[in-house]
């Protein structure tokens, strides 16, 4: 489980082909390599996913307590991330 200090994070993945059985698959080594992971003392959290077919893009918001933890649950998982930036929740109101 992610600590306080955990920041949030967006992980764009291209997976070519992307329809709904890839991105569950997609889904669940992420899932898999953070509870790998967690094993190994460190905290990450799936805060939720999007799988955009047009784009061949999956995209995922993880809280993590760094950019590099971000980067092991994706080399854990077997993929590879396109693009990870540090982001922030904007309230619409």
């Amino acid at each position: 489980m992610a600590h306080a200090r955990a920041a949030t994070y967006l992980v764009e993945t291209y997976v070519p082909r992307l329809d709904r059985r890839s991105a569950a698959a997609v889904s669940s080594a992420y899932t898999r390599a953070i509870r790998e992971l967690a094993q190994d003392g460190v905290a990450l959290r799936l805060v939720e996913s999007y799988a955009v077919a047009e784009d061949e893009t999956y995209l995922c918001v993880v809280s993590a307590g760094n950019r590099d933890d971000v980067m092991r649950m994706t080399d854990r998982a077997g993929l590879r991330a396109d693009h990870v930036v540090r982001v922030a929740r904007v309230n619409p109101g």
